[in-house]
């Protein structure tokens, strides 16, 4: 899969702009969008060379995965950094972010979108990366739905935000062991199966 340097180009600025708005957020907050980015981009490069991709792929895979949250700039500061849990309004004006990442990506490339696989992958990337195998995302979508690199992209999201500490979190333990045992345990529905046990051994073996 060919990512040109246009792609990257876009890419890079885009993830700029996610950096200067994590900039304005209020001092102190853990979760930084654009360091949360490139960690999930990280893990499903790392993830697809465990599972076969060439490394072709695997490098589409992380440019096609950083720029996943950048739909989250257009929306106001103040509806992430919350002291409780968000209300449903709340959840549903942060779930616009997978859509609006979409709109600036089809504001730069126009009709390519269509057209052009790795702006496919990557729109493929930003619109379903919270959506779950049993139909409890964002937007409903199952199994079927969901290609194998979105699978994975799910994964690694899903378990990067919930090891970094936020206030709604309380005392639950965030560290990479019970992460991993929720997402297996509580949350099984979600994920691919396969590539869930896959993941838990390339953090583990790390670790």
């Amino acid at each position: 899969m060919n990512v040109t340097q246009n792609h990257k180009d876009f890419i890079i600025e885009q993830y700029d702009i996610l950096a200067d708005y994590d900039a304005k957020r209020p001092e102190g907050h853990a979760y930084k969008f654009h360091e949360h980015s490139k960690r999930v981009a990280n893990n499903v490069k790392k993830l697809s060379l465990v599972n076969g991709y060439n490394t072709n792929m695997a490098d589409a895979l992380y440019w096609a995965t950083l720029p996943h949250d950048i739909g989250k700039t257009i929306l106001p500061i103040k509806i992430w950094d919350l002291k409780n849990k968000p209300t449903e309004d709340q959840r549903a004006q942060r779930r616009a972010h997978t859509i609006n990442g979409v709109t600036i990506t089809h504001n730069e490339f126009g009709h390519t979108c269509d057209t052009d696989p790795f702006l496919m992958l990557m729109i493929d990337i930003m619109t379903n990366h919270h959506e779950c195998l049993d139909g409890t995302g964002f937007m409903g979508k199952t199994a079927n739905d969901l290609s194998d690199e979105v699978r994975m992209v799910c994964i690694c999201d899903a378990y990067d935000g919930w090891t970094i500490k936020r206030p709604h979190f309380g005392n639950r333990d965030v560290s990479p062991v019970a992460v991993l045992k929720r997402m297996k345990d509580e949350k099984s529905g979600q994920f691919d199966t396969d590539l869930l046990n896959s993941f838990e051994h390339m953090i583990l073996e790390n670790d």
